[in-house]
């Protein structure tokens, strides 16, 4: 229903998209470079917490919300999604429970 803006698979060591659609090679490894600090407050911060994120949610102004999912060791999944276009039940029900499976069989 037109609410993906863009997506990106890309290496977490790198950066560097691998596949997208209207994707954004600069925004991924900028995006890569805060997952990676974002990991690395969390293992300092002594809370109890896994070492390296599953899904990251960052929301923005005028409805725009950012993913980031680990697939695996060596790739995240960026999505953008218009949340006035998107729903965010289907998306994070419906859409990534299918999605994550199928793009890391695909990347394995």
């Amino acid at each position: 229903m037109g609410g993906m803006v863009a997506c990106d698979v890309f290496n977490r060591r790198t950066g560097m998209p691998i596949a997208n659609i209207r994707g954004n090679p600069k925004a991924c490894a900028l995006f890569n470079f805060l997952a990676e600090r974002i990991n690395e407050s969390v293992s300092k911060s002594n809370l109890k917490l896994p070492n390296d994120f599953e899904q990251l949610m960052l929301s923005f102004p005028q409805g725009l919300m950012m993913f980031m999912i680990n697939l695996n060791d060596d790739y995240r999944w960026g999505i953008v999604v218009n949340t006035a276009k998107a729903s965010m039940g289907i998306a994070v029900s419906v859409v990534f429970p299918t999605s994550v499976p199928e793009l890391r069989d695909a990347l394995s």
